[in-house]
């Protein structure tokens, strides 16, 4: 902000003056309300909504140091602190002497499939590039700056793309405590779960989110289904003491986990990846609605919009929509496969 302030005065000026100014960004803090309902069906809208507030937290907890100096920092306003913060956030990185900004080696754009290596040279305090493949005059060479699905792309970075190979869905399972068998599920969850963050919800549930990725199959798995959310429904759906218990036996079976194995019980089974069925129509119909919702807006709401940003919604329900879909048809199929033997 204060390199800013000073303009071409700045000993940073050929750096600072050619950044993003806070129109050309699109990282998910800049949207507003309506721009955000556009992914309200995604995960990462109450992940936007956190970082919206954490900025604002960090601005009031800033802002009464910043007015000890007007002479550099003149009238201090939200947006410009937000329009730092994100420049900051996007673009520095972890160098042998702390997370730092490079001038200008930050300004390689993203491409998920590149290999080419951004490296810090110590001795000689410079980056350097090491491109991947040789590149015609005048081609743009890219970097990666990591594995990112769209979500986190747009959340943090401000784009999203078309087709992301890295792109992944969330998934969020409430097991309420009102649920008689509430804690002997939450014990055998676990001690036999894949190692995954519970996040307890204000309403009386334990909130259990689980990453999934497209679905490949390899003879009648789904890579891409995680085991922890197997186990999950096993238990969500167990309706007695004796259903829980025959599964920890069948976990101990198998190396403590739950989903190494299908259940023996084979009706029991099927009953559950019943449920994570109907958990994943759910979601691909809120999805399916809002990307149909994009595609047909109009009026006033739709004039509001900034049209990067609504190519960035569509592009991000899109990615969760295909790998939701490869889901079900995942699970549906073992549904079949399970019953008929």
């Amino acid at each position: 902000m204060m390199e800013q302030r000073l303009g071409h005065e700045s000993g940073w000026a050929p750096y600072v003056t050619s950044l993003p100014a806070k129109d050309q960004m699109h990282n998910m803090m800049f949207w507003d309300l309506d721009e955000l309902d556009m992914v309200r069906h995604s995960p990462v809208y109450d992940e936007a909504i956190k970082q919206k507030e954490q900025v604002r937290k960090q601005f009031s907890a800033a802002k009464p140091a910043l007015e000890h100096f007007p002479h550099l920092f003149e009238e201090i306003k939200l947006e410009d602190f937000m329009h730092s913060s994100a420049l900051v956030s996007s673009r520095a990185w972890q160098t042998s002497r702390g997370v730092s900004l490079v001038p200008f080696a930050d300004f390689l754009n993203h491409d998920g499939a590149s290999d080419s290596i951004l490296v810090y040279d110590e001795e000689k305090a410079v980056s350097e590039v090491i491109a991947d493949r040789n590149y015609a005059v005048g081609e743009q060479v890219m970097i990666r700056y990591g594995k990112y699905s769209n979500a986190m792309l747009a959340l943090n970075f401000g784009f999203t793309l078309s087709r992301n190979i890295y792109d992944q869905a969330h998934i969020w399972i409430d097991m309420s405590e009102q649920d008689p068998l509430y804690k002997k599920k939450l014990d055998i969850w676990e001690k036999h779960r894949t190692p995954k963050s519970q996040h307890m919800c204000s309403s009386g549930c334990a909130r259990t989110s689980f990453a999934i990725k497209e679905v490949k199959y390899s003879g009648n798995k789904g890579v891409g289904i995680p085991q922890a959310l197997r186990a999950f429904v096993r238990i969500f759906c167990a309706t007695s003491i004796e259903e829980l218990e025959e599964m920890a036996v069948e976990a101990a079976e198998n190396d403590g986990r739950l989903a190494r194995r299908p259940l023996k019980h084979a009706e029991r089974e099927v009953h559950a990846h019943r449920k994570l069925l109907l958990h994943l129509d759910n979601m691909i119909q809120g999805h399916s609605t809002a990307i149909e919702q994009l595609e047909t807006i109009d009026g006033a709401a739709s004039r509001s919009m900034h049209p990067f940003r609504k190519e960035m919604a569509k592009n991000l329900l899109a990615g969760e929509l295909q790998i939701l879909q490869s889901a079900y048809a995942w699970v549906a199929n073992y549904c079949k496969t399970v019953a008929c033997t």
